[in-house]
């Protein structure tokens, strides 16, 4: 159920769902009761076209700059009960263990995803937003775990999710009657110098490894965030089989205290996934509701495509999920 896209689900006389309903999609079914609150400061940190081949010493110049502006002053909403605490805070920050089924390999560059930033950055400035944005060696995993309770935080670069395991390693039996690894140490975000790791270099102790898992993503402080944008690839897969729950990357951001997350189910267009990005904050900076501003865009987009090419296939524009 977590991995379906409904808006691009067909229905029995041929139309799709989301031509006859609107879906709201939640974690579970107490996240009906959760009370909104008001929305802080205009705030937005955007993340885009990360420099994947960052050095170490690259790296540290990068941190030096980063350390060299004032770091954000939290944001603290008015609490409640219904408001979902940021999660073992104090554990789930510095450098963390891998998977140990990571992939290897080298990520290619997403310069497109610089455009993004820039356009919605053009956006939100036009709407007198407080903006931070920050690409190529500055877009560090040390930059996102610095951020504080911004109203929208946007990251797009690429996202991993792995299978979940089925067999036990026999190496983790003693620590995990399971055997299994934590499930959130399977899913994640790639940052600057990710490359590195990803090719088996050792990671200096005094700078991130540029791999943010969803373990350590529980850690950030997004107490009064509204809205999480995840413009990268395969962010909505965190299916858990293994007794805990439906984890993944939405999950541990919700915890850390976002109200809302936007991600894809799959590896979208980089053409369609800009396009659907400005018709979404388009519409919401309009004042349209989040989901309704995701619904109008999508069937935006997907009139768009019929125009061009006679179809719309729902790859090209249902991939993006709005969860509260």
């Amino acid at each position: 159920m977590n991995q379906v896209s409904w808006a691009g689900v067909p229905t029995d006389d041929g139309r799709l769902f989301s031509d006859v309903s609107t879906i709201n999609v939640v974690l579970s079914t107490k996240d009906l009761l959760r009370q909104k609150h008001a929305a802080s400061q205009q705030s937005a940190v955007l993340f885009g076209d990360p420099q994947f081949d960052l050095s170490e010493s690259q790296q540290k110049d990068a941190l030096a700059e980063l350390q060299k502006s004032p770091s954000p002053q939290p944001h603290t909403p008015e609490r409640s009960s219904s408001v979902r605490p940021a999660v073992g805070v104090a554990a789930r920050t510095g450098s963390a263990a891998l998977s140990s089924e990571t992939p290897t390999g080298k990520l290619r560059p997403l310069p497109e995803t610089a455009a993004e930033v820039k356009a919605i950055r053009t956006m939100l400035e036009a709407k007198a937003w407080t903006i931070e944005s920050y690409t190529q060696e500055g877009a560090l995993e040390e930059a996102i775990k610095r951020v504080s309770g911004p109203r929208l935080l946007h990251v797009a670069t690429h996202g991993f999710f792995e299978a979940d395991q089925k067999k036990a390693n026999r190496e983790m039996l003693e620590d995990r009657p399971s055997g299994l690894e934590d499930p959130m140490l399977r899913s994640g975000l790639y940052f600057a110098g990710a490359n590195r790791v990803l090719s088996g270099v050792r990671t200096s102790s005094d700078i991130e490894d540029g791999v943010l898992t969803a373990y350590e993503a529980t850690g950030l402080n997004l107490q009064g965030t509204e809205l999480v944008v995840l413009s990268a690839c395969e962010t909505g897969l965190g299916q858990v089989k293994n007794g805990e729950g439906v984890f993944g990357l939405r999950r541990a951001l919700q915890e850390a205290g976002a109200e809302t997350v936007l991600m894809s189910m799959w590896s979208v267009p980089e053409n369609q996934t800009q396009e659907l990005m400005a018709l979404f904050y388009g519409n919401w900076l309009a004042g349209k509701d989040k989901h309704d501003a995701l619904h109008d865009a999508q069937l935006e987009l997907r009139k768009r495509l019929k125009e061009r090419w006679g179809v719309a296939p729902p790859y090209y524009w249902a991939a993006f999920v709005l969860v509260d």
